[in-house]
């Protein structure tokens, strides 16, 4: 805190926030230390063959094998920290009289050892045969399958009461509350994992006119029941070259014109949902006494489902591509739709929390998810004498939408997720609407509303609205975000320009159409104030209806559990000067005398001006409590010298 000492004048550590997290002692090796040593052996290799008398055919075949051995110690020591109660001296009458309080979480010392290994094997065999005929039809043609392979496993041991903290060593900690087990492996509970696939693509291109490729994949994971492991994922690309046919030759001022289409389905298992969920697994539970003796337990960790099966993605897109004016403008445009199929969730929304099982529920493929949108490119490139330029301009819009979810039953429409965007802050999120703050103590006695959960409303405090109108502020007041962090627009700005020995580039980039969830929540006692916060708050000499009081943490209905509402949603738009680079290349005449084939000196920039509506920090941080480290202007000069 800015009112404590960090360090004492006798040099002991001052107080801390909380958990004894003053960084004068948790940075150095009072509270122990962590040694982490990790091992790798990682190799690949490839084999190819080639048959003589067939053109163009080839086998290939390719290994990798990655093993990691790693080994944990971590030994925890409890630390002390001096508090002063801002009364007592020493006996000088001016020392602050100091008290040793240990701060730390814990008393004791702890060790806690862990060893883990994990070896991870690919396998790839792939059959190519690539050969064109009387210059005009090329074929090409791919067959191959992959198994992938992990397996790892790990032993971790744990003790405390160790007879002294100077002593690091297992046989001399208390017997009472130690423990030894598997950790479980980082992605599976098992420690395995497997996955085969097999693949092929042909593909026909005539005189660069007329192409096309088709595609597939039979994908097996480890993921799904036995009977539902395996999944077929075709695709398709065709493309026209318009400009080589015959009756585009009549048409001076186009110089390239493409057009290209696609649709294509991608199987996906790598979702954040529990492994082997169609056997009946279990974890441990705890020590029970059984028969007077202490027995560990095993509780049920899931519910299996012997029914669900891949995630499917189905891509679509079209695009056109070309050039005009002697290739003076030039221009790409694409649109597409995704739409992801039997999405894997679970049944959370429907099943009552009374249940007891919500947490333990198997994925099931019930969800759908829409996404679409367009990209574009447009260029110029023009000459004027010893003037050449290129600018260009290119964006993206993309908008998603749930097609269909898991709901609870009875919610309200505005409160669906079926309708509304899918993403961090957005789909995940219901919101209460904020609606200013109560201005003074007339402003409450005015107020007609129930707030069911604060009934000693202070000013300062936020307003909601009431939004289905029943008179009180409730949890059916809150209403489903239709925007999330991303933006729907993102875009940017090229220019590139030289004249005789000078050149100029730059780039500006930009995006529109998100909302970022700003966390003031962390703050007070624990981590103090944003400066937005500081400056704009209501205060007795500034009783502000539209930003709230201060509060410490969370101790507010406002950053509590209302703590999400549309106040603390705030438009993440940004314009960016990215860089800009301006040199100058020294003629070879006079340099090469001295031995020199190049030189050029140069000054650039980077993130040189940002103007966006958040104000707090960088737009693009993906941090709700802005804990990243913040974008770095640079400047920066130089010389580049070739001999």
């Amino acid at each position: 805190k800015p009112t404590e000492m960090a360090v004492w004048p006798n040099g002991l550590a001052g107080p801390d926030i909380e958990n004894g997290e003053n960084p004068v002692v948790i940075t150095t090796g009072e509270t122990g230390y962590d040694r982490n040593r990790r091992d790798y052996f990682q190799t690949n290799g490839q084999v190819e063959i080639r048959n003589p008398w067939i053109e163009g055919l080839k086998f290939t075949l390719q290994g990798a094998a990655d093993k990691f051995i790693g080994r944990t110690k971590r030994w925890q020591t409890p630390w002390s920290l001096y508090f002063w109660d801002k009364v007592s001296y020493e006996a000088d009458g001016t020392t602050p009289k100091l008290t040793k309080t240990v701060r730390s979480t814990f008393t004791d010392p702890m060790l806690r050892q862990t060893d883990e290994e994990d070896l991870r094997i690919t396998l790839t065999g792939l059959v190519n045969y690539d050969r064109t005929f009387k210059d005009n039809h090329t074929i090409s043609l791919l067959a191959g399958a992959q198994k992938e392979t992990r397996r790892g496993d790990n032993f971790s041991a744990y003790r405390r009461n160790f007879i002294s903290p100077a002593v690091d060593q297992f046989s001399v900690g208390g017997t009472a509350q130690q423990d030894v087990g598997n950790l479980g492996l980082q992605t599976s509970i098992f420690g395995q994992q497997a996955r085969l696939s097999y693949f092929g693509r042909a593909a026909y291109n005539y005189r660069e006119k007329y192409l096309a490729e088709v595609l597939w994949r039979y994908d097996g994971s480890y993921f799904f029941p036995e009977d539902k492991r395996f999944g077929f994922f075709p695709g398709v690309l065709v493309g026209w070259n318009i400009f080589k046919e015959d009756f585009f030759k009549s048409i001076s001022f186009v110089n390239t014109l493409k057009l290209r289409a696609s649709y294509g389905q991608m199987g996906n298992d790598r979702v954040n949902l529990r492994e082997f969920a169609y056997l009946p697994t279990y974890s441990l539970s705890g020590v029970q006494v059984i028969n007077g003796q202490q027995a560990r337990t095993l509780t049920e960790s899931g519910v299996p489902n012997l029914n669900f099966t891949w995630e499917v993605a189905n891509n679509a897109n079209l695009g056109l591509e070309g050039s005009v004016l002697n290739n003076k403008v030039f221009f790409e445009f694409d649109v597409f739709r995704n739409e992801r199929s039997r999405m894997l969730i679970t049944r959370s929304g429907s099943t009552a929390q009374t249940s007891g099982i919500t947490a333990l529920l198997p994925p099931v493929n019930e969800g759908r998810l829409e996404n679409k949108g367009f990209e574009f490119r447009v260029g110029y490139n023009g000459k004027a004498g010893d003037l050449t330029y290129n600018v260009s301009v290119n964006g993206g819009y993309s908008i998603n939408k749930v097609l269909e979810w898991n709901e609870a039953p009875g919610a309200p429409d505005y409160q669906r997720a079926t309708g509304h965007s899918f993403g961090t802050n957005g789909f995940d999120v219901l919101a209460f609407q904020y609606d200013g703050v109560f201005r003074d103590e007339k402003d409450i006695s005015a107020n007609k509303l129930n707030y069911t959960f604060e009934s000693n409303l202070r000013p300062g405090d936020m307003k909601f609205k009431d939004f289905n109108g029943d008179g009180k502020i409730d949890g059916l007041d809150a209403v489903r975000m239709d925007k999330n962090r991303d933006p729907r627009f993102t875009g940017g700005i090229n220019i590139n320009i030289s004249y005789k020995n000078f050149d100029v580039s730059a780039l500006i980039q930009g995006a529109t159409g998100g909302l970022q969830f700003i966390n003031f929540n962390e703050t007070g006692e624990f981590g103090n104030y944003t400066q937005y916060s500081y400056n704009n708050r209501w205060s007795v000499e500034n009783p502000s209806n539209v930003d709230p009081r201060l509060v410490s943490r969370n101790n507010r209905y406002y950053t509590n559990n209302q703590g999400n509402n549309t106040y603390f949603f705030r438009n993440n738009d940004y314009l960016r000067f990215k860089n800009f680079e301006l040199g100058y290349n020294v003629s070879t005449g006079i340099i090469q005398r001295i031995g020199i084939s190049r030189l050029r000196a140069y000054v650039s920039g980077l993130n040189l001006i940002t103007w966006d509506k958040l104000k707090l920090w960088d737009p693009e941080t993906v941090a709700s409590n802005g804990y990243t480290y913040p974008q770095a202007r640079i400047l920066s000069t130089g010389v580049r010298v070739t001999f």
